[in-house]
Order: C-alpha cells, then structure tokens, then sequence
C-alpha cells in the first residue's frame, strides 16, 4: 500500500511542477504544461489527499506530498488572494461582466428578460465604466446598436464606445465620464476584434485609459461536459469526446498567446493609468497570465480581493478567467466577484483611484 502511494506522490509532485512551471512556457512550443496549469486546483487536492493517506500510515514517504505542496506556493499566491480592502479619495468603480449574449445558463429565462434583470444588478452596484463582452442585441424587435444605446439609458451611463463596423466581437464600453477613442493608428485604434480602448476623464479624480478584452474561448461545448459527468454516456463516447475536448484546448492554448502577444505589441504608447479588464479565459497558472505580468500590469484580484473567487459559473469549477489588470498608475483599493447567477460568467468589480 505504502509503495504504491509513493508512486502516486511522486506523479502528484511531477504534475504540481508541471503546473507551477507553465506560466513560463508557451503553449505555441510546448502545449501540455498548459493542461497541467488549467488543472491546478485539481492537482493541489489530489497532494493534499495522497498526503492524508500517507500520514495515516506512518510513512517516511509523506515528504513527496509535502514537497509537492511546497512547490505549490507560487501557484497559491496567484490562485488565492489574503488582499484586504484598501481606502483612498476620489474612488472610482469598475465592472467587468461577459454577459453571454444574455443567454442565461439556467435557460429559465428568455433573453430580454435576462437583459433587464442585468441592467437590475448593474443600477444596485453603480459602476462608474462597464466593460462588457459577448454584447449582442437581447431583442428582436429593435437594432444591436438600438439595444446597447437601451442598456445606456437604462444603467444611467452617458457614454458608450463600441465597434461600430463589420467585426464587431461584443466588447462594448459603458461610462459616466466622458470617453475618447484610442488613436487611430494604434493597437486597439484598429478595432482589433478582441478588444476595444478608450480613454476616460473623470475630472478632478483623474484621467486613465480602458480596454475591454475577450480573448477566445476553450470552445467546449456543454454536451461535452454532460459526457465527461455523466457515467452512462462517458462509457459510450469517453475515446471519441476526450480526444475533441483535448484537441479545443491545445488550440485555444496557442491561438490565445498569439491574441495576447498581437494586443501587447500594439499598445498605444501611453505613458499613464490603464485598466486592462475583461475575459481573457485564462486561469493564473497560465503562459498568458506571466505575459500580462511582463508587460507591467497587476492583477488586482491578488492585492485587494480575498479567496479565490472563481468567475466561471459553469460546469467546470474553481476557473478565475475573468481579470482587472492595472498598470502602477492605478491604486487598488478593493476587489468583488459578485455571485450574480445568470451568464456563464460571474462580474468582477474593481475600485480604485488614480496615483
């Protein structure tokens, strides 16, 4: 029994350094670090509970479970936040929300009636900027452009940016300041379809730049899913659906690194605050997440959030996909993941002020 622990701790720590050592490694050269960095939390338990079973049993063996979860400590940092809120004058709050086409994921509710029930919760938390994404038009009877000017209205924001030509991607931008658009002649000037940038003054507390990006998602469908959970159809369809979901994530993996190394790149040269928020279907431990680190942004939710706070509210748990990036021109002052049940997504809300 003891010998055969001792294999399973030293897999668990093989995967854990695997998992740790992703963020480091492109998915474009090497894809299957990127499998052990989405299942972190997955690996973390399976130490914790091999070490259970070895200290039961007395056994010396229990320091490969323990180094496992040593090894586990920059990975935690990333995945779990101590943060505490911080205070500052002239706050101002920011919401994230991919709202799902405002598809809700009960199906309980027709898509119109989800979009005023989101426009319900957006009025209570009263952000100043909303970044939304996957925004498409919730009803049939007027234009897209007709609804997000509805939205507008209807949430008490003044201003709104969008792309208003042919590659529109739902990343729309919602203010109660006064809004510009990037320069024309840079990164998100182009209206790349993954993202869209504007700069904000918001009088005496400040002036600073928002993007708003989704970067494309693991595309697993939820009949997948269902496969993968339910016992009787995984027997039938295990080989045939685990080779297509694996398939989807090694191509998500490489297609979001060359998304988010094209974004970086195209940066508008701008010398002060920026908040870079949105869906970037990445977790922590991921090639992408090290990159937005590189590039001088922080990830807000592990300065002032608390837990963990997943933003994924489908059927796969424990996914923190969805981020508030600041440059040091932002001052963090708390994080809030709302449970706000509807969208596959859960919003993330940041208040700051400008340094």
């Amino acid at each position: 029994m003891v010998f055969i622990l001792s294999i399973l701790a030293v897999i668990g720590l093989i995967a854990m350094i695997l998992s740790v050592i992703s963020p480091y490694i492109n998915p474009k050269h090497f894809i299957w670090t990127s499998f052990f960095g989405l299942s972190f939390w997955v690996i973390l338990a399976y130490n914790v509970v091999i070490l259970l079973f070895l200290m039961l049993l007395w056994s010396r063996k229990a320091w490969i479970a323990v180094l496992a979860l040593l090894v586990a400590i920059p990975g935690l940092n990333k995945s779990y936040s101590f943060g505490n809120k911080a205070t500052g004058d002239n706050c101002i709050r920011i919401m994230s929300y991919n709202v799902h086409i405002f598809r809700p994921v009960d199906n309980e509710k027709e898509t119109e009636q989800f979009a005023y029930q989101v426009m319900n919760m957006i009025k209570e938390q009263s952000p100043d900027i909303l970044c939304c994404q996957e925004f498409h038009g919730y009803s049939n009877k007027i234009s897209r452009t007709k609804c997000i000017e509805e939205f507008a209205t209807n949430t008490g924001f003044q201003y709104v940016y969008f792309n208003r030509k042919n590659n529109y991607a739902g990343n729309v931008i919602f203010s109660k300041f006064p809004i510009a658009k990037v320069d024309e002649e840079s990164g998100f000037g182009k209206e790349n379809t993954y993202g869209v940038m504007v700069s904000v003054d918001a009088g005496e507390k400040g002036k600073f730049h928002v993007a708003n990006m989704h970067l494309l998602s693991y595309m697993i469908t939820d009949s997948e899913i269902n496969v993968l959970t339910s016992t009787p159809d995984r027997q039938n369809n295990l080989d045939t659906i685990s080779r297509s979901v694996l398939h989807k994530l090694g191509s998500s993996f490489q297609r979001r690194s060359d998304e988010l190394q094209s974004v970086l790149d195209e940066m508008p040269p701008i010398d002060g605050p920026i908040i870079i928020c949105g869906d970037f279907n990445e977790t922590p431990l991921s090639y992408n997440y090290r990159q937005m680190q590189k590039a001088g942004f922080t990830d807000t939710f592990t300065k002032v959030g608390r837990g963990i706070k997943p933003t994924y509210a489908g059927k796969l748990p424990l996914l923190r996909i969805d981020y508030v990036w600041a440059n040091n021109g932002i001052t963090p002052l708390d994080f809030n993941r709302l449970r706000y049940k509807g969208s596959d997504h859960y919003p993330v809300m940041l208040d700051f002020s400008i340094q």
